[in-house]
């Protein structure tokens, strides 16, 4: 009886030892093939850092913007059929991003580890969810096309751990490829492509001086961000900027190294991007001291904005530290026409305090554009703290000819204007200034800056009492540094009106523009703005930076860049087509016959 209760005894002990043992086991397979963090696979000094949460998620999130329903508007795809179709044809047989989106990838990342010696160190990679065999199909297929074109280079492979790494040696560049537990991986590096292995199979022990996750700068500007981004991005700056002052120390040129010595104050920039409810939603976080504590924005002008303001902007202006005229160092690097500013301001011996002691430090930017105007009035407004001060530096600044037009000065119920010729040109201009005992305005229309500057009854406050305004401002935090809004439905509107019939004018001209673009099918404009809303950004200060927020169909920083880039691609389209047309206008000169 007896050894049957301990043939029982160890049979429950074996059972329980089995079950602790499968335990064990699937625990660690568990923890193995676990996602792990992109911030544990990285170096603690990791510089710069790109990553995507997960791509699907962010095409399905841009696939319900309102961009991206302007992007499939049909009248739209009708105007750009000719360019697609082009671009069509040179993808044809390349690897698209709906492959890509089929392997599951998640948590898509490309950082910048060391730039030691002046030799940058990559790593990247994604994690997928489908087999091991559909990842490598897939980026063999991505590097077939390189590899074609390099007949030098050398594929070899290393065993490293449990590992198999791939490497591609052309030359100068190293290319190393490992596949882990669902996880693609590749650097320009061997060795940090191995620091990364030992991380992702040891992640509980400090590895070649920890991770990313240990940084300080990355967490600190890291928790200033949502944590439901679709993508992010980290720098540290002191590195690049300690590297680049020796260097800029040897250009012999101090104005842009001082510049340069205030951006150590920057520590790092942290910024993601996402989707809001159909809206695109950026979020910019700047880790440096605060400039002028306990300065915030008032928006005196605000109210004068009318219900044809397209843009306003309010920041604070720090004169001090920015105001580059004065400094005899910062003439040297200066353009013609601000180098004579700068003369103009030394000879009246306006100092950089000057500028502070004068005005406030809030400059507020408003650009309006009338329906029936060709184009649109900009105009800038700084408060008045001291007015003879005030009336001292205007005096300088106008006392410089603009475009071989010299400035008028009146005088009329306490008001000093200046004035000059109206400047021709594609866009006409008449630039002026005023200077009250309580403003200064300056601006792109005259008639504009008088009528603000005596205006004696209250505004009406147009702008700030629109529901689009109050919606669009509703939408960030509030700025107490920095503000600024664009109404992009507005700004289209009065742009399509002004633009579309010099486009359909020089389409009869040049008739070689329809080559790529067909001007009779330009969308009509009810089309492209009924996709369109307001932009809102604003800047404040909190805890150890600037955190910036932007809200709209696109953010106030892409609309910028665009912007930018449209301008520049049409002057470089119309200049080379003017071009054309001038060299299809000019005959040919039939050559007099040599005499015999």
């Amino acid at each position: 009886m007896r050894g049957l209760v301990m043939k029982k005894f160890f049979a429950v002990v074996a059972a329980a030892l089995v079950i602790a043992l499968a335990l064990w086991v699937a625990l660690r397979v568990q923890q193995a093939n676990r996602q792990m963090k992109v911030t544990e696979l990285l170096p603690k000094a990791t510089l710069i850092l790109t990553h995507v949460s997960d791509f699907k998620q962010t095409r399905e999130q841009w696939h319900a913007s309102d961009l991206y329903a302007l992007w499939q508007e049909p009248a739209l795809q009708a105007w750009l059929q000719k360019p697609l179709a082009e671009l069509t044809k040179k993808r044809d047989g390349r690897p698209s991003f709906a492959e890509f989106l089929q392997l599951g990838p998640k948590n898509g990342f490309l950082a910048l580890t060391s730039i030691d010696n002046n030799e940058p160190k990559f790593i990247g990679g994604f994690h997928f969810d489908q087999p091991e065999a559909s990842a490598r199909r897939y980026m063999e297929e991505r590097k077939a096309p390189w590899l074609a074109k390099s007949n030098s280079a050398k594929r070899g492979k290393i065993n490293y751990q449990e590992h198999q790494i791939e490497t591609v040696d052309a030359g100068r560049f190293v290319l190393a490829t490992v596949y882990d537990r669902n996880w693609f991986f590749a650097a320009n590096d061997l060795a940090s492509l191995k620091a990364l292995l030992d991380r992702a199979d040891r992640l509980k022990k400090n590895v070649a001086g920890g991770s990313l996750q240990e940084n300080e700068l990355f967490n600190s500007a890291r928790k200033h961000l949502p944590s439901d981004y679709e993508g992010m991005l980290f720098i540290d700056l002191k590195p690049f900027v300690e590297k680049l002052l020796p260097l800029l120390a040897m250009t012999g040129q101090p104005a842009l190294t001082e510049q340069w010595q205030k951006l150590k104050q920057v520590s790092g920039i942290a910024g993601s991007f996402g989707f809001l409810r159909g809206k695109m939603h950026e979020t910019t976080f700047v880790a440096m001291p605060q400039r002028d504590p306990g300065e915030k924005l008032t928006r005196p002008s605000l109210a004068a904005a009318s219900k044809d303001t397209f843009f306003y902007s309010a920041s604070l202006t720090h004169w001090t530290a920015n105001w580059p005229l004065s400094g005899a160092s910062s003439r040297q690097t200066l353009p013609p026409f601000l180098q004579q500013l700068s003369d103009a301001v030394g000879r009246a011996g306006i100092s950089q305090n000057e500028m502070s002691a004068a005005f406030g430090d809030e400059m507020e930017v408003i650009g309006e554009w009338a329906a029936g105007a060709q184009w649109p009035a900009l105009s800038v407004s700084l408060t008045v703290r001291d007015a003879p001060r005030a009336r001292k530096i205007a005096d300088a600044l106008t006392s410089v000819e603009l475009a071989g037009a010299s400035w008028a000065r009146s005088e009329k119920d306490g008001v000093s204007y200046y004035s000059t010729s109206s400047l021709g040109g594609f866009v006409p201009i008449s630039p002026a200034l005023a200077v009250s005992d309580r403003k200064l305005m300056a601006g792109t229309d005259a008639t504009a800056i008088k009528a603000a500057m005596t205006q004696r009854r209250a505004p009406a406050a147009e702008l700030q009492k629109s529901a689009s305004f109050h919606d669009a401002e509703a939408q960030v935090p509030a700025g107490e540094s920095a503000f600024n809004y664009i109404d992009t439905q507005l700004l289209f509107e009065r742009a399509d009106a002004a633009v579309r019939p010099l486009l359909l004018m020089s389409a009869t001209i040049y008739p070689a523009w329809g080559n790529k673009i067909d001007a009779a099918k330009l969308p009509p404009p009810d089309a492209i703005a009924k996709h369109l809303s307001p932009i809102a950004m604003s800047q404040r200060y909190i805890d150890d930076g600037y955190l910036s927020e932007s809200v709209g169909p696109m953010t106030f920083n892409e609309a910028s860049i665009g912007l930018i880039g449209v301008i520049a691609a049409s002057y470089i389209y119309l200049q080379r087509g003017v071009g054309d047309l001038f060299l299809q206008a000019t005959p040919t000169a039939t050559p007099s016959p040599t005499p015999l």
